[in-house]
């Protein structure tokens, strides 16, 4: 039996921008949720999209499957997109272990 998976997303809108903060495990169960959030964001016209990952606990392969995909979509269409890195360490070790720490735009450093 699958153990409920904590996760939240919290909007703060300027302008054309959008500050999206999650909060819990960005992983299998959760990535096509956040994935669809922020399509209707980047499909609202929001041009600069920031990603505040500092609360995410946990990621697993499909969160940073998602996390490549952005970058390669704001790459592609006319929008921004920065990270900021996540405080927990299960976190933050994915991004270190795969290189996306210094590959993806995120803003600061990872800690450890």
């Amino acid at each position: 039996m699958a153990r409920p998976t904590k996760f939240e997303i919290k909007d703060a809108r300027s302008g054309s921008g959008v500050t999206v903060s999650i909060a819990g495990e960005l992983d299998m169960a959760t990535a096509q949720t956040l994935s669809q959030h922020l399509d209707e964001h980047l499909s609202n016209g929001v041009t600069d999209l920031t990603l505040d990952l500092e609360n995410m606990a946990f990621m697993d392969s499909s969160g940073l499957r998602l996390l490549i995909e952005l970058n390669d979509r704001s790459q592609q269409q006319a929008w921004r997109l920065s990270m900021k890195l996540p405080k927990h360490e299960s976190a933050a070790l994915v991004l270190r272990a795969t290189g996306a720490d210094t590959a993806l735009p995120f803003v600061g450093s990872v800690s450890g």
